[in-house]
Parts: structure tokens; C-alpha cells; sequence
């Protein structure tokens, strides 16, 4: 899905967009690419930095996995677990599920991209999650907000709405756009 090609269909010249895990690559994205469609950037939970690869070695650390371990396989065995995301894989052509995996793992976040965009932004992950610190690191050397949801993982920064939403509605409504 192309955000910019949603706001054109909508008659819409700008929005605000939140995005999680790779929801946040893709805002990344938007910013880098089209920062001028964005009145804000919300972004959990997704490494500026290192990218998709500065969690391969805490989570196989995290699960007791030898760092030999194929990821591809335990990132599969993960989507298959959602019924739909499973019908997606059983449809698809698993080569070139591979091979995306392949180019996405080892591509470095778009951090001075990100960095130098000039969209207004908000970022959060979990403590427990293993892109917390680089998100924390990237917030504070570029000046972009940034908080953290105490003893949440990955996945538990996604569920804990709650939480995340005392962080990002103020966000929000600092922005008469958006």
C-alpha cells in the first residue's frame, strides 16, 4: 500500500500517520520520500539505525538460539501463526518471500534521512523490546520526542493501547493539521 496514493484517492493534501513496527518503516518512509504529505509522524517500535537487523541478535539471544540460527525461518514460523498472514505465505511464492527477507534484513535504517526530513515526530517502543535503545538514541540525537512503555516487548507495545495512547494523543493535538 502506497500512503501517498490513500491521501490522493481521499482528496486529501496532507495527514498525520502512525505507523508500528513495519508500519513505522513504511511512515519512515513517507517522511524521507514525501515529507511534504505529513503533518506528523508517530513511530513505534521500528530501529532508525540499524533497521530490521539490529533485532536479529537479541532475539535469538532473548529465545537461547545459537547466533547460526536461521531468523527467516523463526520471522515465517511467526507470520503462519496468524491465520491470515498464513494464507498469505501458503499462496505466495516462497522464493521470493526469501529474497525480500534477504535484501530487507541486512539494509540499515534510513536514519540520516529520517534525520534531515524535517517532519515532526514522535517515537515509542517497549523497554523490553530490542529497538527500544536505538530509537532512544536516535530521538535524543536528533531532538525527536520519544518515550518508552515500561516492561513491554514488541509485542506488548503493540497490545498496551492504554499506554501508548497517553504518549501520542497529546502529540497529536499539538498539531491543528493533523
Amino acid at each position: 500500500m502506497d500512503p501517498t496514493a490513500v491521501l490522493d484517492d481521499v482528496g486529501a493534501d496532507k495527514a498525520a500517520f502512525w505507523g508500528y513496527s513495519l508500519g513505522a518503516l513504511t511512515g519512515y518512509a513517507v517522511a524521507v520520500h514525501a515529507p511534504g504529505r505529513l503533518t506528523r509522524l508517530v513511530a513505534g517500535a521500528f530501529d532508525p539505525i540499524g533497521g530490521f537487523r539490529s533485532a536479529i541478535g537479541p532475539t535469538l539471544r532473548h529465545l537461547g538460539l545459537p547466533a547460526d540460527v536461521d531468523p527467516y525461518q523463526l520471522v515465517k514460523q511467526g507470520a503462519a501463526a496468524d491465520p491470515a498472514q498464513a494464507a498469505v505465505i501458503v499462496a505466495g511464492d516462497l522464493g521470493a518471500f526469501r529474497a525480500n527477507y534477504e535484501a530487507f534484513s541486512h539494509e540499515p535504517g534510513p536514519h540520516a534521512e529520517l534525520a534531515a526530513c524535517g517532519v515532526t515526530m514522535l517515537m515509542y517502543a517497549g523497554t523490553a523490546d530490542p529497538w527500544h535503545d536505538p530509537m532512544r538514541t536516535f530521538a535524543r540525537r536528533t531532538g525527536v520526542g520519544f518515550f518508552s512503555v515500561l516492561d513491554a516487548d514488541h509485542q506488548g507495545g503493540w497490545n498496551r493501547s492504554a499506554d501508548v495512547l497517553s504518549g501520542v494523543l497529546p502529540f497529536l493535538a499539538g498539531d491543528p493539521d493533523a
